[in-house]
Formats: C-alpha cells, sequence, structure tokens
C-alpha cells in the first residue's frame, strides 16, 4: 500500500469528531465495498476497528489496512475456527462457536465501526476486560444506537448488522443491495458535513492539513489494553 499521511477512523473520532449521517454513510459504503471485494478473494479481515481504518477527511474516504489476523477461506464456505480479533469489535460467536462464518463475523464488526463513528464510542465502552464483555454477550440482545442519533434507514441498516445471532444477520451481499438505493435515494445524505455536537473540536483547526498533523501525534487509548488483538487459545 502507498504511503497515506492520513490518521485512523478511530483517532479522527475521538480527537477531532464523529460523523455526521452523510459523511458516516459514505465512510460505511467504502468499507463494505473493500471488505465485499475481499470477501470475493476469499479473505476475511477478522479485526476491521477503527483503528484498522485510515481516514481522509479531504475526500471522506478511507483504506482498510493491518491484515495480521485475515483469514483465507473458500468463498462457498466461509467457516473458519479462527478466534483472533480485537475484543471489542469481534463478534460473539469467534468466541462461543467451535466454527463460524467469517463472512458474517466481518459484517458485525461493520457494524460496530458504523456505531463508533456517529456516536463517538463504541457499545462496549464500558467493558475493561473480556469477562466483562463476555457477560454483556450472555444477555444475547441485540445493540441498539442511541435514540435521535441518526434516521430510520441507517438505524434499520445497522440493526440488520449486529444481530447477535449470526444466522439472522444480513449477509455482505444483501448489505450492498440496500446500501446503494439508501445512497442513491438521499437517505444516508448526499452532502458532507461534521457532527454538530463536535462542531467546536473541528473549528479549532484552520486547515484539513492542520487536523491530520495534529492526530498524527495524538495516539488513541481504549480499554481492553488498548484494543490489541488477540488470538484467544
Amino acid at each position: 500500500m502507498e504511503y497515506q499521511p492520513y490518521p485512523t477512523l478511530g483517532n479522527y473520532i475521538v480527537n477531532v469528531a464523529t460523523l455526521s449521517e452523510p459523511l458516516a454513510g459514505r465512510v460505511l459504503e467504502n468499507l463494505v465495498d473493500a471488505v465485499s471485494y475481499l470477501h470475493s478473494l476469499g479473505i476475511s479481515h477478522h479485526d476491521i476497528k477503527p483503528e484498522n481504518i485510515l481516514y481522509n477527511p479531504k475526500e471522506n474516504t478511507i483504506k482498510l489496512f493491518d491484515f495480521g489476523l485475515a483469514v483465507m477461506v473458500d468463498p462457498s464456505l466461509p467457516m473458519s475456527t479462527s478466534n483472533g480479533g480485537s475484543p471489542l469489535y469481534m463478534a460473539p460467536e469467534i468466541l462461543l462457536k467451535p466454527r463460524h462464518n467469517v463472512f458474517i463475523s466481518d459484517v458485525w464488526s461493520i457494524g460496530l465501526v458504523l456505531y463508533e463513528t456517529l456516536t463517538g464510542k463504541s457499545p462496549f465502552h464500558i467493558c475493561t476486560s473480556l469477562k466483562d464483555l463476555q457477560k454483556e454477550w450472555s444477555k444475547k440482545r441485540d445493540i441498539s444506537l442511541p435514540p435521535v442519533i441518526c434516521s430510520s434507514n441507517i438505524r434499520m441498516l445497522y440493526n440488520q448488522m449486529v444481530k447477535y445471532n449470526p444466522e439472522k444477520r444480513i449477509s455482505m451481499n444483501e448489505l450492498k443491495k440496500i446500501l446503494a438505493p439508501l445512497l442513491m435515494k438521499n437517505c444516508l445524505g448526499l452532502s458532507l458535513g461534521v457532527s454538530s455536537s463536535h462542531k467546536k473540536n473541528a473549528q479549532r483547526t484552520s486547515s484539513v492539513d492542520a487536523v491530520i498533523r495534529t492526530l498524527n501525534q495524538s495516539p488513541k487509548a481504549k480499554n481492553l489494553d488498548d484494543q490489541k488483538e488477540v488470538i484467544f487459545e
């Protein structure tokens, strides 16, 4: 991959702003396209999270990187016993089932990235250990977006991506089919903008170039060992 002078999406969200629905929709579209292409090649990223996504705020585009935990599978039967990943973003079935559909697990992670772009935090941000996370998973409930954070269209799409039961979760192909017309109809929006709740932070910087320079010097801290990838035995 060529050199990219841009921050990670996670770094941008924490230090500058969450994304407005139009911006989040375009990031989601980029991410779905990238992961869908990988799946067509029989590759599951298996560690999708904001820290593994480079974000170009000038053009609102992203690049997915860090394939250290990627899994190769038969595209027609994408099952694996691989249980590595970043706890806050990995699908429950990765740890709870002996075998899982890695493509469907990637969809869960994409849903959590969408959640964080809109809210500024992971839905499991209160979890400080794997035990806490497993306790949340044991409730076997779907994760809802906070009220009035987005339109009903993107909420509907998000809800399909984070079904606790992987068999009820939307597939990547279905996600692409639904996402495209939503964007075409401007349901997710075509204009660009920054979340109003964080505009003050963005306005402190006079240009995107200055934002990028600042972010490249600002490490992002997380719970669960700063979200380092883990392979569970």
